[in-house]
């Protein structure tokens, strides 16, 4: 099956319409509903992560796929320009967050923040 991507703009009131994306991958792949409000709880606090960096996105990317191992979902911050954050989030607590929702997390980070979460919900989950 091919990676479902799907692109929306950098806002807050964005972050529904990933999650319900979402939510659709999770029905077509027979994730549990436990699982599917994890995964989605991990969306909404990748989303706070990626929104509160010292850089203004443009967009954010939602690419899930499954492989071997498991559903594979990354979320990443595009289109990006550096600038200030006054409230900058904390990769480190946000990974401990999504650690606890899914199964492996990992941060993709520049000198300006993070600009990409990778997530993988287990096979057969």
């Amino acid at each position: 099956m091919s990676p479902m991507v799907l692109t929306v703009p950098a806002k807050e009131e964005w972050v529904l319409v990933l999650r319900m994306a979402a939510s659709g991958v999770s029905a077509l792949f027979d994730v549990p509903v436990d699982v599917m409000d994890d995964l989605n709880v991990a969306i909404e606090e990748s989303c706070d992560l990626l929104l509160h960096q010292d850089y203004h996105a443009e967009t954010l990317t939602l690419r899930c796929e499954p492989r071997q191992d498991g559903l594979h979902v990354s979320l990443t911050a595009q289109e990006r320009t550096r600038r200030q954050e006054e409230e900058r989030a904390d990769p480190d607590i946000a990974r401990l967050i999504i650690q606890t929702l899914v199964r492996e997390v990992s941060l993709d980070e520049d000198e300006v923040g993070v600009h990409c979460v990778h997530m993988t919900l287990p096979a057969g989950a």
